[in-house]
C-alpha cells in the first residue's frame, strides 16, 4: 500500500482525538520537539562539570555528542518508511521511553562505552520522533501532506512543475531550519541553566522529566490508530548495513577527536580506528553494491546537485568551527563560567533570524542561490574580522554578542540554502539518502575534521606563542621583576611563607604568557579564517550552477511501503 492511500484513511483530527480543538493540538506538538531537540547523551554545556565529576578528558564528550549524530544519521535512510506508518501515539510512547530510559543510565554510569552505546541508540530514537512529529505538525497544522514530495512517482513531469517545486522549497525549508535551530539553541542554554545551578546529572533527570510529561501529553490526546497492513514495513535485514555504517562514522570521529591528544599516528590505537574505518567503508560499498534492496543508495552521489551540497556543507561547516574563536576568548581573557557562555550563544538567535528574513526575501526577488552563498560566506568572514581586531587582553564581554551574530546569519544563509539547492530536481527515490548524506557530512564529517584542523593548529601554535613570549620574560627584564616581586610581597602580605609567595609568583606569570598566547593563536587563526571564507565566496560565484536535465528522466513507479526509499 503506498504512502498516499494511507494517508486517507487518517482521523479527521489525526493525531489528536476530536475534542482536541486544532491550536492547543499544535501547542502540544510543538511542545514534542523540545525534549526531542534536547536530549541527548552528553551536553557540552556540562561538559566541564562532567568531565571533572567523572574524572575525564574533555575530548570524551566531544566523540559522545558526535556518536549521538552518528545514530541520527543511521536511521535517515528508514525515515520515509517510518513516516508513513503514521502511528503517532505508539512512536512517540516507545520513543519516549526509551530515552528516559538511556537519559537515567547516562546519568548513572561512568563507563564510556556503555555512555557512547547508549548515545548511539538515543541519536537513532531522535531522529525517529523528529521526523515523525516534524511530518505530522505539517499535516496537522497546515494542511499539507509533505510525503507528497517525498513518494517515488509523484515527482513533477515538465521543467514548469520542478520550478514551482524548488520555489516552495526555497521558502519553506529556511523556516523549518530555523524552527529547528531556534529549539536546538534554547536548549543548549536550558542544559546549562540546570548544569550551573545544580549538578551536572540534574541534566539528564531534567530530560527525563521533559519526556514524562510528554509521554503524558500523548496518552491523554492521542488514541491509538492501528496500521493497515499486517506486517510492519521496516525491513530489519538491513540494520547489519546500519551496523556497519555507524561503525565507519564512529571510527572517523574517534580519529578527529583523540588524534590531537593522542599525537595521531604514533598512538596504536588511532592506526587501529583508521584500520576499522576503511574496512568498514569498503564493506558498507560492498553491501550497498550488492543488494537488490539497498539501504543507502550509492548513485546519489553521481547528481550535480547532491555533490554540491556535500561541498557546500564541507565548507560551511569547517569553517564554522571558527565559532570557538569567542568561547576561547572570554574563557581565557575574561575568565566567564559555560552559563555565561550560553548566554552569549543565544544572540546567534538574532542572526539566525535576520538570515532566515535574509533567505525568503532574496529567493522571492529571483536571486541566484549563489549570490546567498557567497554572501553567507562573507559573513561567517566578517565575524572572524571582528575577532581579529578585537582580540586583546581588556577585551568587552558586551561586544562578544557581535561576531556571534553576523556569523549567525551566514550560518543560516548556507545552512538552509544549501539544502534548497540539494533538492532541486532531485528524484524522489535518492531523498531519503540523501538526508543521510546531508546529515553525515553536516554533522559528523566536516565538524570532525574543522574541530580537528582548528584544535590541532590551536595547539600547536599556542605552543609556539608560549616558548617565543617565554624568552622575554625572565628577571633580567624590568617589567617582568617588577610584577613579579609585586605579586609574591602580596602573596607574603596574606600570610604565605617566601617559598610559596615566589611559586605563586612564578605561576601567575605563567599564566599571563598563557593568556597573551591563546589571544595571539586566536588572532592569527581568525585571519586564516578571513582568507578561508574569502576563496570559498569566490569559488561558489565563479562556478556553474547548472539545474538538472529532466529530459532523460525515466518515471518511476510508486514502490511497495515495505521497500520504499530504503
Amino acid at each position: 500500500m503506498s504512502c498516499t492511500r494511507m494517508q486517507q484513511q487518517l482521523p479527521k483530527n489525526f493525531p489528536f482525538y476530536d475534542w482536541v480543538p486544532k491550536p492547543l493540538g499544535i501547542i502540544f506538538l510543538v511542545a514534542l520537539f523540545i525534549p526531542i531537540m534536547t536530549v541527548s547523551g552528553a551536553y557540552s554545556a556540562n561538559s566541564s562539570e562532567m568531565v571533572g565529576g567523572l574524572g575525564i578528558l574533555s575530548e570524551h564528550i566531544s566523540f559522545i555528542g558526535f556518536v549521538t549524530s552518528v545514530g541520527m544519521a543511521a536511521f535517515s535512510p528508514f525515515f520515509y518508511t517510518l513516516v508513513c506508518v503514521r502511528r503517532q501515539k505508539l512512536m512517540c510512547v516507545a520513543g519516549f521511553s526509551l530515552l528516559a530510559m538511556l537519559s537515567y543510565v547516562c546519568a548513572n554510569t561512568d563507563s564510556l562505552f556503555l555512555l557512547a552505546l547508549c548515545s548511539l541508540i538515543m541519536g537513532f530514537v531522535r531522529q525517529v520522533l523528529l521526523m515523525c512529529n516534524l511530518f505530522t505538525l505539517i499535516k496537522y497544522g497546515f494542511g499539507i501532506e509533505a510525503t507528497r514530495n517525498l513518494t517515488p512517482g509523484n515527482e513533477p513531469d515538465s521543467e514548469e512543475g520542478w520550478d514551482k517545486l524548488d520555489k516552495e522549497k526555497t521558502a519553506s525549508m529556511p523556516t523549518i531550519y530555523f524552527f529547528f535551530m531556534l529549539l536546538g539553541q534554547l536548549g543548549t542554554w536550558l542544559t546549562a541553566w540546570f548544569a550551573y545551578n545544580y549538578e551536572w546529572q540534574m541534566v539528564y533527570y531534567a530530560m527525563m522529566g521533559a519526556m514524562l510529561v510528554a509521554i503524558l501529553i500523548i496518552l491523554f490526546t492521542m488514541p491509538y490508530n492501528p496500521y493497515p497492513t499486517r506486517h510492519i514495513p521496516l525491513s530489519f535485514s538491513k540494520f547489519g548495513n546500519v551496523v556497519v555504517f555507524s561503525l565507519m562514522c564512529c571510527s572517523f570521529i574517534y580519529i578527529m577527536v583523540y588524534g590531537k591528544v593522542l599525537d595521531w599516528y604514533d598512538d596504536s590505537t588511532i592506526r587501529w580506528a583508521t584500520l576499522i574505518c576503511v574496512v568498514s567503508t569498503a564493506l558498507f560499498i560492498y553491501l550497498e553494491k550488492t543488494r537488490q534492496s539497498p539501504y543507502f543508495l550509492l548513485e546519489a552521489f553521481k547528481h550535480r546537485s547532491i555533490q554540491g551540497g556535500i561541498l557546500l556543507f564541507m565548507g560551511l561547516m569547517i569553517l564554522n568551527s571558527s565559532q570557538m574563536f569567542v568561547n576561547v576568548f572570554v574563557s581565557v581573557g575574561m575568565k566567564t563560567e559555560n552559563i555565561q557562555n550560553a548566554m552569549l550563544g543565544n544572540w546567534v538567535l538574532v542572526g539566525y533570524f535576520i538570515g532566515l528574513v535574509m533567505a525568503i526575501v532574496s529567493s522571492s526577488k529571483g536571486y541566484h542561490l549563489k549570490w546567498l552563498f557567497a554572501m553567507g560566506f562573507l559573513l561567517i568572514g566578517a565575524a572572524s574580522l571582528f575577532m581579529y581586531f578585537e582580540v586583546q587582553t581588556d577585551g568587552l564581554y558586551e561586544r562578544m554578542k557581535w561576531p556571534v551574530i553576523i556569523r549567525g546569519t551566514g550560518m543560516m544563509l548556507l545552512y538552509s540554502l544549501t539544502a534548497v539547492y540539494a533538492n532541486q530536481r532531485m528524484p524522489y527515490r535518492l531523498m531519503s539518502t540523501w538526508v543521510c548524506i546531508m546529515l553525515t557530512v553536516r554533522m559528523i564529517v566536516a565538524p570532525g575534521i574543522g574541530s580537528a584542523l582548528y584544535g590541532t593548529v590551536l595547539q600547536y601554535r599556542q605552543q609556539y606563542y608560549i616558548t617565543r613570549y617565554a624568552h622575554g620574560m625572565d628577571r633580567t627584564n624590568a617589567e617582568t621583576a617588577a610584577s613579579y616581586d609585586q605579586t609574591a610581597r602580596g602573596m607574603q602580605y596574606q600570610g604565605k611563607s617566601e617559598t610559596e609567595a615566589q611559586h605563586m609568583a612564578a605561576m601567575s606569570a605563567k599564566g599571563k604568557i598563557q593568556v597573551q598566547a591563546t589571544l595571539s593563536t586566536i588572532k592569527e587563526m581568525a585571519g586564516w579564517t578571513i582568507y578561508g571564507c574569502l576563496a570559498c565566496a569566490a569559488i561558489v560565484v565563479m562556478v556553474p550552477w547548472p539545474k538538472r536535465d529532466i529530459s532523460k528522466d525515466v518515471r518511476d513507479t510508486p514502490p511497495p511501503i515495505a521497500t520504499a526509499a530504503l
